[in-house]
């Protein structure tokens, strides 16, 4: 996405900064090549995992504490589940800024590294809340660098149809890539960049989508009108005899 500078500092140089004299870390082989100033590590050396709160339904108000669950992570017009936050563990509590990763659910759908950004509030089980060990990631590129190890993830989990999840031992292992800090910068402004540029697409598509549906709409409509006006080898026969969808379509 971006290029890398050799004289910034590199990645391994970052960790034994952050580690300080006291600390470790492992350094290992990944999936893929990395460029000379990267460098892997195990997301579990980096990060530490909180998992969420059984909360039973017994618990659930009207008004309280959100609870966050996996679909208000995916969807933010999802409805919350409240609490009594004094009843709330300070472990199971988040605001704007906590690191969560989601790993349980449907493959495809629920899994995924997110930051709050909503708020206090309280966290459900099958969601962890992550704090790093140094800062040697920027929470931005955290993000981008799980999400991009998704298939792993979900090739690891396990469980019935259509609900898994992975191990917190396996979740831990995990290798993630680590670039310097400055290009770490970089690649999140870049993703930014080409996310905005998803999104003007999309916006884009709609639109001409809509414009399209309005046409045929009016064309179907003046044909329609002139149906009436005409006999069997005209419009009223091409009105008559449009196929009609089926449910399947």
């Amino acid at each position: 996405l971006v290029q890398q500078n050799e004289r910034e500092e590199y990645a391994v140089e970052l960790l034994k900064r952050v580690v300080g004299d006291s600390g470790s870390f492992t350094s290992m082989g990944g999936p893929i090549a990395l460029p000379g100033s990267w460098v892997w590590v195990p997301l579990g050396e980096r990060l530490q995992l909180v998992n969420g709160r059984a909360f039973k339904p017994s618990e659930w108000l009207r008004d309280g504490l959100p609870i966050v669950r996996i679909q208000n992570l995916n969807d933010r017009n999802a409805p919350f589940n409240y609490c009594d936050g004094s009843s709330v563990a300070d472990r199971h509590l988040i605001d704007t800024g906590t690191f969560l990763i989601s790993w349980s659910g449907t493959p495809g759908t629920s899994f995924g590294a997110f930051i709050w950004d909503r708020g206090k509030a309280a966290l459900n089980q099958h969601i962890f809340s992550c704090f790093q060990h140094g800062q040697a990631f920027l929470d931005r590129f955290l993000r981008i660098a799980i999400n991009g190890r998704l298939d792993e993830m979900i090739a690891k989990a396990h469980g019935g149809v259509g609900l898994q999840h992975i191990t917190k031992g396996k979740l831990e292992a995990m290798q993630l890539p680590l670039p310097p800090l400055p290009e770490q910068r970089r690649i999140v402004a870049r993703v930014n960049d080409l996310m905005a540029l998803c999104d003007q697409l999309e916006a884009a598509q709609a639109e001409r989508e809509t414009r399209r549906d309005r046409l045929t709409s009016a064309t179907l409509s003046k044909l329609s009108d002139a149906a009436g006006e005409n006999d069997d080898t005209g419009p009223r026969f091409f009105i008559n005899h449009i196929p009609k969808l089926s449910a399947r379509s």
